[in-house]
């Protein structure tokens, strides 16, 4: 008896070891999330993954689409639940991980961002260099679908930015009304794709809101302008704007210039000035600008 019981314990303490193991070797084995598509090894730091009891798996990129997964099988049990800390990348236990909803990162598939952490000072240092607020699991899956609409409405621009950037550069290598070299102004450069498939590309946001003046009878599906820093392509009207500064703006009197990460935007106003703006304010100054050069 006493050596059946050794033998339980072995192979129990077995299991306990070796299923959090396993569930680390999860983008092997689930490379892409089946709801949106996107590569979970690119976005293993917000990644999870889910057990149900039919022995049944499934990885996803983001806690939207695992919120997404739960809502769309609810009649299956779910067994474990985990979600990749942000620092680490490994697997925890989403329930108990001290979430953070919010703050100046770019989120997953969400318009509020949601991140994992194992241990709560790592979560309280991340909200010190980033914001946001420190929440449970009950807390971050109702905002996650309370933010559900914003974030559809995300994925779908999202999806024509990466149709967009593809002929970007090859189809439009010159400014439709400059005739500038989009190439070589990469960190101030625009695309506009419409929702009837045609795209324009310009040189910065002055010649984008000429083109936009022109087409009011086209909605545009996404617009896009180079990162200052990195010159990839991303959301104009959701990320930070930095408007004058010393540093001379392109086809205008006024500097205007757009960053993913705020982080980004205050380093280049210590060095060069400016103040932080939105894409309304950036295409407002834009146009004051254009009567001070005309007139």
């Amino acid at each position: 008896m006493r050596k059946s019981l050794l033998c339980f314990i072995a192979v129990l303490s077995f299991f306990s070891v070796t299923i959090p193991c396993w569930s680390q070797d999860d983008i092997p084995t689930h490379p892409s999330c089946p709801l949106c598509g996107m590569d979970r090894h690119i976005y293993a730091q917000s990644r999870m993954l889910l057990h149900y009891d039919d022995r049944s798996a499934l990885g996803t990129c983001s806690i939207h689409c695992a919120a997404m997964e739960l809502a769309l099988h609810r009649h299956k049990t779910l067994t474990k639940l985990y979600a990749a800390d942000y620092n680490t990348k490994k697997l925890i236990d989403a329930r108990k991980a001290c979430w953070v909803i919010g703050g100046s990162r770019a989120g997953v598939m969400t318009s509020q961002a949601k991140w994992a952490f194992e241990k709560r000072s790592e979560a309280e240092d991340f909200t010190k260099q980033h914001g946001g607020q420190i929440s449970t699991f009950a807390d971050v899956m109702n905002s996650t679908f309370r933010d559900m609409y914003d974030d559809i409405k995300l994925i779908r621009q999202r999806r024509a930015r990466h149709v967009a950037t593809m002929q970007d550069l090859r189809d439009h290598p010159e400014c439709k009304y400059c005739g500038m070299k989009r190439k070589l102004f990469a960190f101030s450069r625009m695309l506009i794709k419409y929702n009837n498939g045609s795209a324009t590309g310009t040189c910065s946001i002055h010649c984008t809101s000429i083109d936009l003046a022109l087409n009011t009878d086209k909605m545009p599906e996404v617009i896009l302008v180079g990162d200052y820093t990195t010159k990839r392509l991303i959301d104009a009207e959701r990320v930070v704007w930095v408007i004058g500064g010393k540093k001379m703006g392109i086809m205008s009197i006024r500097g205007k210039w757009a960053f993913e990460n705020r982080k980004d935007a205050d380093a280049f106003m210590r060095e060069n000035g400016g103040h932080i703006s939105s894409f309304d304010e950036a295409m407002k100054i834009t146009f004051e600008d254009m009567y001070e050069i005309i007139r």
